[in-house]
């Protein structure tokens, strides 16, 4: 991979209302990028031009990518509309990045948990329905999008506000101690993926945090009160190990994407 022969300027980033959306509004003009983004329910007070889109849209979406240099497509559902904003919203996004930098986001779950450690060559055999959308989508945007980044990611938590896996290990009462995932810090990702704009890299690259950890440990670590929750073992419908190899990743980028027990600093010296 090398650095595009074009200074990028303009980024489009679509679910900019979402947990990592809004980190990446947030962190983007510090790198130099002005920022258009996305909202569907919730609009974030951050500097940025905002516009209420569905990414299902493709005459919203061809007239919001035009003149942008890059795409960062965060935008997702879970449950309600899951396939049709997963694929078909990716697929949308896809085309009209057209001639744009296009990092579109993913997720552990296109694995099917049973060996752990998934590098970005093995085959995903999702178990899940969210798990198949994204697998899907990610196949659609590569078609699409031949050049595509796409970032495989975990959990994410650390937010400047308490993120959904924070108020989960507050509220929830049972948590798998057989399903192991890589969390990353929400600031981490945001960083590393505005590292990998300026860089041509197609295909998938894992992005996890340096920690492999059970859903029972990671609640723990975010401050659930081990004497109150109940430890629970997956079923079919859940992949028990989608645990990441992000070795590639830690090659390739200054920002780390630490592990959950460590509080180093977020970016190496340099090389």
């Amino acid at each position: 991979m090398r650095k595009t022969s074009q200074s990028l300027a303009r980024l489009l980033i679509t679910g900019g209302g979402g947990f990592l959306g809004r980190e990446l509004v947030a962190r983007a003009p510090a790198h130099g990028w002005e920022v258009r983004a996305t909202w569907r329910s919730s609009r974030p007070g951050l500097p940025a031009e905002w516009l209420q889109v569905d990414v299902r849209d493709a005459d919203a979406m061809a007239r919001l990518a035009r003149g942008v240099d890059a795409v960062i497509h965060t935008a997702y559902r879970q449950g309600e509309d899951e396939w049709s904003t997963n694929v078909h919203g990716s697929e949308t996004v896809a085309r009209a990045a057209a001639g744009a930098r296009l990092i579109h986001l993913s997720t552990d779950l296109v694995f099917d948990g049973r060996r752990g450690r998934y590098r970005e060559r093995d085959a995903t055999d999702p178990v899940s329905s969210y798990g198949r959308s994204k697998a899907e989508a990610e196949r659609r945007v590569a078609a699409v999008h031949p050049e595509a980044t796409i970032a495989r990611t975990s959990l994410l938590y650390g937010g400047p506000e308490p993120g959904p896996q924070e108020l989960l290990a507050r509220r929830g009462t049972r948590f798998f101690v057989d399903e192991i995932r890589s969390p990353a810090r929400v600031g981490d990702l945001a960083e590393a993926l505005l590292e990998l704009l300026p860089l041509e890299l197609r295909g998938p690259l894992h992005l996890g945090g340096e920690d492999d950890v059970s859903r029972f440990d990671f609640a723990v670590a975010l401050g659930a009160d081990p004497a109150r929750i109940e430890p629970a073992h997956t079923t079919p419908d859940r992949a028990p190990d989608v645990s990441l190899d992000s070795s590639r990743a830690r090659a390739l980028l200054r920002t780390r994407l630490r592990g959950v027990y460590d509080s180093s600093s977020p970016v190496r010296s340099a090389r």
